[in-house]
């Protein structure tokens, strides 16, 4: 697990853990103290206290194991729900030794004590130590067994230390979990090792040791007596029951609260309310502890055995999963601050895309005002039956003489993270997967980093003279689509041609041309265009609108014409607006016909050195009548695949935006 989601994690997963878990336990407790009080309990206390607390909380390895079984773990639901369960382990932890230090007395005390060292060991030595073991594993090569036998070693006395304590043993491995780095190259060689034995022999024979201790015939015979309302049987399957229900009406209540559609709401709860292989751990624990009678051991496991069964067909049924990637936040362009940082994922297929990306980061000019994080992913596809591998190479470094897959990514845009180091963080990572995976990754690491642009280079590229084609990389466009489909923020892609600005060149202007006809995708575009206006000074800005001539798209394209108007002005893009540092024209053009927009840019196309446009601009519209039947590319839209053809008579690049697509109207 990765726990420095810890540090990042937001209001929203902060609220529904803490209530999944605070209204259940606070009910639970309400309803033992009216039944201690009435005199007609037959549990013992630990054993109320036991379920309540068990049908209460929302263990993260349950959680996860469900997850990774839907493989819906990377989604942005399953990120909320992961978090979720962090913080309902994180405030199990500190409702547990409230409770210890309130009834332990002295021995409550010293336990907390020893509890709070181990915590302390576990991020102030153990951790680091994990980063050190990173550090001397170089970037591709395995990490060595005796790191991995050691680690065993630290888990299994992590185990026998909370053992010792009077506590719940797995507890300890659990917390030692925290401090191992997720991910390559250390976690996933933990998870290679022993995944497939602990999931292939160990938990199965766990799973038929513990369920030839449930007694059904016994609690067959005694259903009876939860007719009359009286009784263990009773007492414990109605507790159970009604933490259930509550836990499950809260979750959907918080989440939909929050903004989570109706829908996602309910399968969250669902999630949270998943009873797994943790909770069955720890009722067997409790048996052996002579803390749980074997019949209510039986109720337990009965519970969960029918929770785990039903809970993932449920959730099969309700959950689409076309919506892996998408994302419950605004994460675009439009809705950004004018002095945030600019979070944007590079990627980097081929040497030909450094230049062009690092060259299109640079009109940008990023300053303290306005900075920039740019996390660059340098893609290679896998032939054959390599194994996948995701690398970060802050952690990570190349052995002494070695050279890395990815060393002229890393040394070219160092170089330009020197050159504005007061306002750029540079973070850098290289994927090897199969072609068919590659858009997972970038999709992933960009919904993982809360990232508002991802920008992708063009797949086909041209000779000079634009009369040959050098390259066109098939997999590379499909790639291109499927982010197009799933990317959980905005997607700019790149055709680059040359120039878009040398700021090396003395008196040199970058001339922007932003064409827009109106939607999402062209207000995304002069967000784009405007951001990189406000912070370039060496930018003049032409900003060219094309007009619908025909009747009938004026009457039903007036209030689309009004809002795109308040847009622009609410942008500061209006002339009156910017100041002499700051150029902008702006073109009003009425077109009845597609051939007249292409004659109209045809007569530009010479005069700039980017062309900036949205990709659905001008989709089923009188602005692009009689060329949309033409377009090779969909990816590039109508317009884009105009200005991006070998038939258009310009050098200059084309960047083609698509604004953030939502999961729900409501956003």
């Amino acid at each position: 697990m990765d726990a420095e989601t810890f540090t990042r994690m937001g209001k929203k997963s902060t609220l529904i853990g803490f209530t999944t878990m605070a209204v259940p336990l606070f009910f639970g407790s309400i309803l033992f103290i009216i039944r201690e009080r009435t005199g007609k309990m037959r549990l013992t206390v630990l054993e109320y206290r036991a379920i309540v607390f068990m049908n209460s909380v929302s263990p993260f390895t349950s959680i996860d194991t469900l997850l990774r079984d839907l493989k819906i773990n990377h989604s942005e639901f399953g990120r909320i729900a992961l978090s979720s369960a962090m913080v309902t382990d994180l405030v199990a932890f500190v409702v547990h030794f409230l409770f210890v230090l309130l009834w332990g007395k002295a021995l409550g005390i010293l336990q907390t004590v020893a509890a709070c060292v181990f915590f302390a060991s576990m991020f102030f030595f153990v951790k680091p130590a994990m980063f050190w073991v990173i550090r001397q594993t170089p970037e591709g090569r395995p990490v060595k067994d005796f790191y991995i036998y050691a680690i065993l070693l630290l888990a299994f006395l992590s185990f026998h230390y909370w053992h010792q304590l009077g506590e719940f043993g797995p507890a300890g491995s659990f917390v030692f979990g925290w401090a191992i780095p997720d991910g390559p190259p250390l976690g996933s060689a933990l998870v290679h090792r022993f995944e497939s034995f602990n999931l292939g022999i160990i938990l199965p024979l766990f799973g038929s040791l513990t369920a030839m201790q449930v007694d059904l015939q016994w609690l067959i015979g005694e259903i009876k007596n939860f007719t009359h309302m009286e009784g263990r049987v009773y007492e414990a399957i109605s507790m159970i029951l009604l933490l259930s229900a509550t836990k499950f009406i809260t979750s959907i209540i918080v989440a939909f609260a929050t903004r989570m559609p109706l829908r996602d709401s309910i399968i969250l709860a669902l999630a949270l309310s998943n009873k797994g292989f943790f909770e069955l751990a720890f009722f067997t624990s409790s048996v052996e502890l002579k803390v749980l009678h074997p019949e209510i051991f039986t109720i337990s496991a009965t519970a969960i055995l029918l929770n785990s069964l039903f809970i993932p067909f449920a959730i099969e049924l309700l959950h689409d999963p076309s919506k892996k990637f998408r994302s419950y936040g605004r994460r675009n362009l439009v809705n950004l601050k004018d002095d945030s940082e600019l979070q944007t994922l590079v990627c980097i297929h081929k040497p030909d895309h450094i230049t062009s990306m690092i060259n299109l980061l640079e009109a940008f000019q990023p300053s303290q005002h306005s900075p920039v994080a740019c996390y660059v992913l340098h893609l290679i596809e896998l032939v054959g039956r390599a194994t996948p591998n995701f690398i970060s190479h802050q952690v990570q470094k190349p052995a002494v003489g070695s050279q890395s897959c990815s060393d002229n990514v890393i040394a070219s845009f160092k170089c330009f993270n020197q050159k504005f180091s007061d306002s750029t963080s540079l973070y850098m990572f290289t994927s090897l997967s199969i072609a068919k995976h590659m858009h997972e990754d970038i999709c992933w690491l960009a919904l993982a980093k809360s990232l508002s642009l991802i920008l992708l280079p063009f797949h086909r590229t041209w000779s000079v003279d634009r009369s040959a084609i050098v390259s066109d990389d098939v997999t590379m466009r499909n790639v291109n689509r499927n982010i197009l489909r799933r990317a959980p923020c905005s997607v700019g892609i790149l055709v680059y041609r040359k120039p878009i600005w040398n700021p090396q060149m003395t008196d040199s202007h970058c001339k922007v041309c932003l064409i827009f006809v109106g939607g999402k995708d062209d207000m995304e575009a002069l967000a784009l265009a405007n951001r990189m206006r406000r912070m370039n000074k060496e930018i003049s800005l032409t900003f060219l609108r094309f007009i619908p001539e025909s009747s009938l798209s004026e009457s039903m394209g007036n209030m689309q014409d009004l809002m795109d108007r308040k847009e622009i002005m609410e942008m500061n893009i209006d002339g009156s607006k910017v100041g002499n540092n700051h150029p902008v024209t702006y073109i009003d053009r009425e077109v009845s016909d597609g051939l007249e927009t292409s004659v109209i840019l045809r007569s530009m196309a010479h005069g700039y050195d980017l062309f900036i446009v949205g990709r659905s601009s001008g989709g089923d519209c009188v602005v692009t009548r009689g060329i949309s039947e033409w377009t090779e590319f969909e990816e590039l839209g109508t317009v884009g695949d105009l200005l991006a053809s070998k038939d258009f008579p310009t050098r200059a690049s084309v960047l083609v935006v698509q604004h953030q697509d939502f999961t729900d109207d409501r956003y």
